[in-house]
């Protein structure tokens, strides 16, 4: 059996010595090196030094080395990787929490982030820049490991910081939207895999740029002292019962919110001072204050949310102002950022400069930005805001669930990033509400997170990649299944916007050209099930075979005149027998009565009225 570079590494170590050249220019990797940790060392480094250590062995085919020692115990000889706040930590001043710095020299590689977090990041960046461990969706199956003849790691010094300084994909790992966990086991690989791929960071992880204000503004604490902060609603003054009460909005206008929105601020940065960011983002309604001052200051403007948007505004203006002097006479550092949900009512510019501490988190769907005309230049979604604002960030709607088809629009995310980018704005969040589906569009996934950390990465290259990884009997069909299934989305919702959950349109093909591009994606799979090379690539095909295959029943329903009952039949034990029970698949796989609750109202839909016996 052919021995590994590794195995002979081990017996050879010895000649190395004579190749100081060498040595001066490269350091290899082999089980013999060690892994050198803090005293001490805190939970994100520990967590990074045995990421590297679980993958680097199967890059080596090793069952066992790269062991992990405390620095206080590491010998001074040999190839050693120095992680997180060591000795031989390279500088990091300036570098952003979540970026690294990898210095390689004499020998060593010494890695650390610009916080704890950003030692992890740069483990796993290391693991595929260094090792071609790549995690492109989550599980084994789909982790690409290049088993390689030698792992050399150049000198030199490698510094990588987000374009998007705070990102998450909602409903992947249990993440909630609102903040926290959830259980929705059994998806669990996910959490692991956001983490890998640098896609859950946020400073804490309760932390929601989402409808905060009843806990900036909780009644008990505030309605005695400023009860006008609440709103008027059909003549009565509104105090919001509890958390879930969404049908108000605290009155905008009502000079003594700023007092209380400065206050509650305080309280919570004392509470919590290692944060940064605090949220002041509107209840999910319609309903705000009726005051006489309310009412008069919308009738400047020519609309509602014109009126609102800048009234939500001035008064987090205010607020920005008064963070500025009377956080530090609390005692709290002034460098806070101010987050707002740009949603609804508030979605809209307002007509005057944003303060720089604020940052809007502005929703819209990156998917219908041809659509919606968010690139045209009148309505340039990053034009219209970077006149007002130094940065901002984007809610995604960016499922995965309720939809039962591929919606893959990494090129318009590219686009978007590389504006901003160019403008000069800063990117300070970035959330997709995901909620994936795996087995249809998940890779997605993996390229927008590429595209949050990097804007100038070529998106049709990580495409190929990761086609070229996963797939390589099968690469060149694997790559142009997903250039089709690019382009069908553009094309299908160019014509249509398709909302999550509505059936009635969801699956229109209103051309020839869509319809046999959706022919085009079957072949395409189906060469690639011909093409593959190995049990795991042809496992890897028939994961999105077997979950298009559930795209097709649809396209097929919803695009015909009659369909026999038996058809319908079919369709439907194909779904409960493949695709309920898959986890991978689609969003709820794997939780038969979710499942059932979004896939019998899609079939009932596109079936109406046409069966036929």
């Amino acid at each position: 059996m052919r021995k590994s570079f590794c195995g002979r590494f081990r017996k050879s170590l010895w000649a190395l010595l004579f190749l100081p050249s060498l040595l001066a220019a490269e350091v290899v990797l082999s089980p013999a090196t060690v892994i050198v940790l803090p005293t001490n060392a805190g939970g994100g480094e520990r967590d990074a030094a045995e990421l590297m250590q679980v993958w680097l062995r199967r890059v080596c085919e090793s069952q066992t080395g790269f062991a992990i020692v405390d620095e206080a115990n590491a010998v001074a000889t040999g190839s050693r990787i120095f992680v997180g706040a060591t000795r031989r930590a390279p500088n990091v001043t300036g570098v952003y929490r979540d970026g690294f710095v990898v210095e390689v020299r004499d020998g060593i590689i010494a890695l650390r982030g610009g916080g704890e977090p950003g030692t992890f990041f740069g483990a796993a960046r290391f693991l595929d820049r260094f090792a071609g461990v790549r995690f492109y969706l989550p599980g084994d199956l789909f982790t690409h490991v290049s088993l390689q003849a030698k792992i050399t790691v150049p000198d030199g010094r490698y510094r990588e910081e987000p374009y998007a300084l705070n990102s998450m994909m909602s409903g992947t790992g249990g993440m909630s939207g609102t903040g926290g966990v959830t259980d929705l086991n059994p998806r669990r690989e996910e959490a692991a895999w956001l983490r890998r791929n640098a896609v859950f960071r946020k400073e804490s992880l309760n932390f929601s740029h989402q409808h905060s204000m009843f806990q900036r503004f909780p009644p008990a604490k505030f309605a005695a002292r400023y009860p006008e902060i609440y709103p008027i609603i059909a003549g009565q003054r509104h105090l919001p019962a509890d958390g879930a009460d969404q049908g108000w909005q605290p009155c905008l206008t009502e000079p003594t919110l700023v007092d209380a929105a400065v206050e509650s601020a305080i309280e919570y940065f004392k509470d919590n001072p290692k944060l940064r960011y605090l949220s002041y983002s509107i209840q999910d309604s319609h309903k705000f204050c009726e005051c006489r001052r309310c009412k008069a200051e919308m009738g400047k403007y020519l609309n509602r949310p014109a009126a609102l948007s800048a009234m939500n505004a001035r008064f987090l203006n205010a607020v920005a102002e008064r963070f500025e002097k009377d956080l530090p006479s609390a005692g709290v550092p002034a460098d806070k950022t101010i987050v707002y949900i740009a949603y609804s009512n508030v979605s809209e510019v307002p007509p005057f400069r944003i303060h720089a501490s604020i940052l809007p988190v502005v929703v819209f769907t990156i998917g219908d930005m041809i659509i919606d005309k968010r690139f045209e230049p009148e309505t340039n979604i990053v034009e219209l805001w970077g006149d007002a604002v130094k940065q901002m960030g984007n809610h995604d709607w960016g499922q995965g669930h309720l939809y039962f088809i591929p919606r893959i629009y990494t090129g318009l995310t590219s686009r978007l990033f590389r504006a901003a980018k160019a403008r000069g704005l800063t990117w300070g969040y970035q959330h997709m509400e995901a909620y994936p589906n795996w087995g249809l569009d998940g890779a997605k996934l993996w390229v927008s997170a590429r595209i949050f950390w990097n804007p100038e990465l070529d998106e049709n290259e990580l495409w190929k990649q990761f086609s070229s990884d996963l797939f390589p009997g099968a690469h060149g069909s694997i790559d142009k299944y997903f250039t089709v299934l690019r382009a069908l989305w553009i094309k299908m919702d160019n014509d249509a916007e398709r909302k999550l959950r509505r059936w009635s349109n969801q699956f229109d093909l209103r051309s020839e050209e869509q319809r046999e591009m959706a022919r085009e994606a079957r072949r395409l799979l189906d060469q690639a099930a011909r093409d593959s090379r190995s049990d795991r690539e042809r496992a890897r095909v028939e994961l999105f075979s077997k979950s298009y295959r559930l795209t097709e029943y649809f396209f097929e329903f919803a695009n015909t005149k009659s369909i026999k009952r038996a058809r319908v039949e079919e369709a439907r034990a194909y779904a409960l027998g493949v695709i309920a029970t898959d986890p991978m698949t689609v969003f709820s796989g794997g939780n038969l009565p979710e499942f059932l609750a979004v896939f019998n109202p899609a079939l009932e839909t596109v079936t109406k009225g046409k069966l036929v016996d």
